[in-house]
């Protein structure tokens, strides 16, 4: 039994998340009223800036993998395309018992590659909310069928690929 709602984005950029976030804020807040309460309070946005030229970068955590530098002309793809990627998210997903009492929400982002075979490797989970819903995107990777390899001259290539899966409760 599924007792969460899932949307998928491939590549997200940081304004569509914005748009995101506000979006949801303002259903909150509908919902908040339409219900007599009080309006939901917003969701924060978190600035990063970029460093100034010449300061010193940090060092990376030391059980950081870089992801493989080699990007393709044409990038992996989900065996179906992007609506078949969502339909075997959405079949398959498990929302942690965990996740579903402490009513953890959020995107985990998933940094993959996928090999000139389309096997997926490397899987390494960017961005964790907690609550077991790491380890559940992480399952449904490791899961997946093969994709088609992304493609440099026409050539079957090794290429990364990140994947951002939102995990979202439903009333």
């Amino acid at each position: 039994m599924k007792h969460g709602a899932l949307a998928v984005f491939a590549r997200a950029s940081s304004l569509s998340l914005l748009c995101l976030c506000s979006t949801v804020t303002a259903a909150q807040e509908k919902q908040s009223a339409d219900e007599g309460g009080a309006p939901a309070p917003p969701v924060p946005v978190i600035v990063i800036e970029k460093p100034k030229p010449g300061a010193e970068m940090p060092a990376p955590p030391p059980h950081f993998t870089p992801a493989t530098p080699r990007q393709a002309e044409q990038t992996p793809q989900f065996p179906g395309g992007d609506a078949a990627l969502r339909a075997y998210l959405g079949k398959n997903l498990q929302y942690p018992a965990k996740a579903l009492q402490d009513e953890v929400q959020g995107a985990v982002v998933v940094d993959f590659d996928v090999d000139v075979d389309g096997t997926i490797q490397n899987i390494l989970i960017v961005r964790d909310i907690g609550g077991g819903c790491g380890d559940e995107a992480k399952r449904l990777v490791q899961k997946m069928p093969r994709w088609q390899p992304g493609r440099q001259g026409g050539e079957a290539v090794k290429a990364s690929y990140r994947l951002s899966i939102y995990f979202v409760l439903t009333q």
